[in-house]
């Protein structure tokens, strides 16, 4: 019986070994979350997309207490590396309608600190930010789109995220609560990353302009 038991276990490490190194797809370029605390990163740029895709929403925000810093060197990019970029890459996710006044106050909230790092620094997809450091703080963004629109103080977003920020988690509590959650996912973060990668097949990010420095 334990002979039995012991192929199985082993069986099933050896599965678990194939499926956490199986090459999801490449890249041809670094994906890197360093400084993800203070300024957009290309796996930032990623793992937000990838939660757009897997949310089937238009915009999405991951905050920078969500990665460790690393890189993905250009080529092959498998679930373990991808693992390794996330402090927790079984997190689920959830979609919140905010509504544009609120999306704007995250934002600021987002690069309060700056140039300082900041652990609630928002990775984007969706969006295109011009802020100020200089300016006063919750007067330092100069434009926010969505979708390539002026964000509507009044108008509803649905945004995707990681549970733990739609819950308000990173001080974001202040900005919108867990009321606000329309939807919740089952996909874990590290694995919806590597489908989006797999379906891609190859991707590109190589700084995608999404957070910009103005005066």
């Amino acid at each position: 019986m334990k002979g039995i038991l012991a192929v199985a276990l082993a069986v099933t490490t050896v599965m678990l070994l194939s499926v956490t190194l199986a090459v999801a797809g490449e890249t041809t370029a670094p994906l890197t979350s360093a400084n993800a605390q203070k300024q957009e990163t290309t796996f930032g740029d990623l793992t937000a997309d990838a939660l757009c895709k897997a949310a089937g929403t238009a915009i999405a925000l991951v905050p920078a207490v969500s990665f460790k810093s690393g890189t993905i060197p250009a080529g092959p990019v498998t679930k373990a590396k991808v693992k390794g970029l996330l402090t927790k890459p079984s997190e689920v996710w959830a979609v919140s309608r905010l509504s544009g006044a609120q999306l704007r106050q995250a934002l600021e909230r987002s690069v309060s600190r700056a140039p300082m790092p900041n652990a609630g620094f928002l990775q984007v997809s969706g969006i295109s930010l011009t802020y100020n450091p200089k300016a006063p703080r919750d007067e330092r963004v100069i434009s926010l789109l969505a979708s390539g629109s002026e964000v509507e103080p009044d108008a509803k977003y649905d945004v995707a995220m990681p549970l733990s920020l739609a819950k308000g988690g990173s001080g974001y509590f202040q900005v919108f609560e867990e009321g606000q959650i329309v939807t919740t996912g089952s996909d874990e973060m590290a694995d919806l990353i590597v489908a989006y990668v797999d379906k891609k097949g190859t991707v590109s990010y190589t700084g995608q302009g999404r957070i910009n420095v103005g005066e």
